[in-house]
């Protein structure tokens, strides 16, 4: 019973700190970023805007990207690795949506 209270317990903290969902930024209370970063509503690419159907995050406001190796390393002020991050609407990201990225690429 322990083990089962453990386990529950655990699933619950992460599907907390994970999953925020919005509508518009400022949807996002739980959320916090480095010092200097703006806590965004990303929805997933092509979807558009729906009620509840984007995740918070982070962004990097302090910069301008186009591709998502701008966002690389000490380039950006994120607290994710560099697998996680893209350039979403020219600006550096943690993304929170596995497929359908929103990236810029330069064309």
């Amino acid at each position: 019973m322990k083990l089962f209270l453990a386990v529950f317990c655990a699933a619950v903290c992460v599907v907390y700190v994970s999953g925020e969902t919005c509508t518009v930024n400022s949807d996002c209370v739980n959320t916090s970023c480095n010092t200097g970063n703006t806590v965004v509503c990303q929805h997933p690419s092509g979807s558009g805007v729906s009620q509840d159907g984007g995740l918070c995050t982070c962004e990097d406001s302090s910069g301008e990207c186009s591709s998502a190796s701008d966002c690389y390393g000490s380039n950006a002020n994120l607290n994710c690795p560099d697998s996680a991050r893209h350039c979403y609407d020219n600006v550096c990201i943690c993304d929170r949506f596995p497929i359908g990225r929103r990236e810029i690429t330069s064309e």
